[in-house]
């Protein structure tokens, strides 16, 4: 028998069963033991409420005099003079806004003085009737409505911030 000759050639192949290389052991072994979490009790939680803000002009009257530290009442009110303009500024209780109003020059009353918290400066309290007092006389249309809608319709409390030239009159 040869290779290249006419007759086929026969190859003997044998199986044999598998055989694992590793043992099996005949009882399974144990799992590592779980220690079971403690139940958590979930805790009353407080309801939320939520109450809207809802301001008046009483309310708006109490953010103006939250900006005002250490306030002094003058009565009667005191005449100052500004040796030159200063500004009149009014406080925007409803949007937390300083406002001018104009400038003014000259002898002008003063209900109070207090500090101004938001920039911690001296300052008085000057009564102003909307657009009568210190030639201020044709104020903004839109500063007009600012003040009517904080509840101010003749005259709303201003203020100057104090220098050394606004002095009181002598």
């Amino acid at each position: 028998m040869g290779i290249s000759g006419d007759t086929p050639s026969t190859i003997a192949t044998t199986t044999s069963p598998f055989v694992p290389t590793s043992s099996i052991p005949e009882e399974p072994t144990a799992l590592p033991s779980v220690t079971p979490l403690p139940t958590i009790q979930p805790s009353p939680t407080p309801a939320v409420v939520i109450i809207p803000a809802t301001v008046g002009p009483t309310g708006y009257e109490q953010r103006w005099r939250s900006q005002q530290q250490q306030r002094m009442v003058f009565t009667p009110p005191q005449l100052y003079e500004a040796r030159t303009q200063a500004m009149l500024l009014w406080f925007d209780p409803a949007t937390n806004q300083v406002v001018e109003i104009g400038t003014l020059q000259g002898v002008f009353p003063a209900q109070a003085q207090f500090t101004f918290l938001p920039t911690q400066a001296p300052a008085l309290e000057v009564p102003y009737r909307i657009n009568g007092d210190f030639g201020l006389t044709s104020i903004s249309d839109a500063l007009q409505e600012r003040m009517h809608a904080a509840g101010y319709a003749q005259s709303v409390e201003a203020f100057i911030v104090l220098s050394d030239t606004i002095v009181p009159k002598q």
